[in-house]
């Protein structure tokens, strides 16, 4: 199984972009690679992880909308909800979605073209005054947050620079085209970056060896056609050259970096060199508490929950299940796909077999919940005292599910508030704090680190218990 999964995931998951676009997660250009994303997760982590984010009576309804599914007369007793579920999904004829248009395609030297013409733009856009970023930084045009595959940005006052995201257009966008999501950036995001004010669209074709040039005319993108000497010089943004000739090579070896010039350069003479500032708004990752509004039908998600909540779209693999920002950044995902999705189309992902089990499990522990905290507060009095009596640590105290009234879930786990925790000891606090815990984990926040986030600094200051 996890063999499969993995095999799956690396060779047809989607492209790893995570967008947000009409309010919605959209994962590798479509909203067919969000239900895809999801299903991978959740076979990895299995439902559980979902179901721990919503109401179980949500979850029963939504069975009974997308599956027709019973309802339990009543949530009282494990046996009344096996009773009529487990022998009702057992025999649903499931049949699984066909969510492989979702995939990211042939590769086309994807990768190596867009980390070529990157490295080329670093530089230059250092002498512009500008920056030049690569996927996964944010620009944001009004509610909308798009990780284009190159941006070229020169500051005011068409962008402001923000630490997570670019507010505003960029003077320059460039897309690769995949094979089968070519519709999503001809089209797609072509009317939103000329409606969000773009000047320059470049979209480069690697199937047929095309590179495109729109330049923004009165709110529309016109083509451009490179001058008699074979350059395009963009108007928004002077003393820039592209020589289009120069990009596709022969051998397409990619790969390797080539020794001839770079497809694109500076000419003339260029004002004197700036750098941009980060501009701080108090809009960052962590900044507002997770706590997604799911609901049978799709949830709208702001730009400001997209920021706070969403992952560095760094996809990997291991533990026999997908990898995405952590075990928080998994979490914070599903909560996302499921807004996007709905409860009701988000069930379509998995069997109703796979979510009537986990709805069992999820009641089960709920019922256990009094003697599982009490094992987990036995953990972490275990914990403070190592700190204290191994590190010297003084001052501790817990945060987050365990101190909490609602009963522990899937996410919960134990998480400690020190306040003097001795430098350079990082790796052998958490290896000895690992060896006592691994189910649940023992997490630890320094009450005054700079890398604490709002959420957590508010539950230090509002619901911290000393230990």
């Amino acid at each position: 199984m996890t063999s499969n999964l993995f095999n799956e995931f690396i060779d047809a998951g989607p492209e790893a972009k995570l967008e947000l676009i009409e309010s919605k997660l959209i994962v590798g250009n479509t909203l067919v690679g969000s239900r895809l994303l999801l299903k991978q997760i959740l076979t990895g982590w299995g439902a559980r992880a979902a179901i721990a984010l919503a109401p179980i009576q949500h979850w029963l309804e939504a069975l009974r909308l997308t599956y027709n599914g019973p309802i339990p007369p009543g949530l009282d007793s494990t046996e009344t909800i096996a009773t009529t579920l487990q022998t009702w999904a057992a025999s649903f004829p499931y049949q699984p979605q066909d969510l492989l248009p979702g995939s990211r395609g042939e590769e086309n030297y994807h990768n190596p073209i867009r980390s070529y013409i990157s490295h080329s733009f670093w530089e230059i856009a250092e002498k512009l005054g500008g920056q030049s970023f690569s996927r996964d930084f944010v620009m944001r045009l009004g509610n909308n947050g798009f990780t284009p595959d190159i941006l070229l940005f020169l500051g005011p006052p068409r962008n402001t620079l923000r630490e997570y995201y670019l507010e505003g257009p960029a003077e320059m966008v460039l897309e690769v085209l995949r094979p089968g999501h070519e519709y999503a950036d001809r089209i797609i995001k072509r009317d939103y970056y000329a409606a969000g004010g773009v000047p320059e669209y470049i979209i480069l074709n690697p199937a047929r060896k095309e590179i495109e040039f729109w330049h923004l005319i009165d709110g529309k993108y016109e083509r451009m056609a490179p001058d008699p000497s074979g350059c395009y010089r963009p108007q928004s943004v002077p003393g820039l050259v592209f020589l289009p000739d120069n990009l596709w090579r022969e051998d397409e070896d990619w790969y390797r970096w080539p020794q001839d010039p770079p497809i694109v350069y500076i000419e003339g003479t260029q004002p004197e060199s700036r750098r941009l500032r980060t501009v701080e708004n108090g809009l960052d990752w962590g900044c507002l508490p997770f706590n997604p509004q799911l609901q049978l039908e799709p949830v709208p998600i702001s730009f400001e929950q997209y920021i706070a909540w969403c992952p560095e779209a760094k996809f990997e693999f291991w533990d026999g299940k997908p990898q995405i920002g952590g075990k928080e950044g998994i979490r914070n995902l599903i909560g996302m796909l499921l807004m996007t999705c709905g409860l009701a189309d988000a069930l379509k992902v998995l069997s109703p077999v796979e979510w009537v089990t986990a709805l069992l499990e999820t009641e089960t522990l709920r019922q256990q919940d009094a003697q599982r905290k009490a094992v987990w507060w036995d953990l972490a009095r275990q914990a403070a005292t190592l700190l204290r009596s191994k590190y010297g640590v003084t001052r501790l105290g817990v945060i987050g599910d365990l101190v909490k009234p609602e009963p522990l879930n899937f996410w919960s786990e134990i998480t400690l508030v020190v306040w003097d925790l001795p430098e350079r000891k990082g790796y052998e606090i958490y290896q000895d704090l690992s060896n006592l815990s691994k189910e649940p984990e023992i997490n630890l926040i320094e009450a005054e680190s700079k890398y604490a986030t709002l959420a957590q600094q508010q539950s230090i200051s509002q619901f911290l218990v000393e230990i």
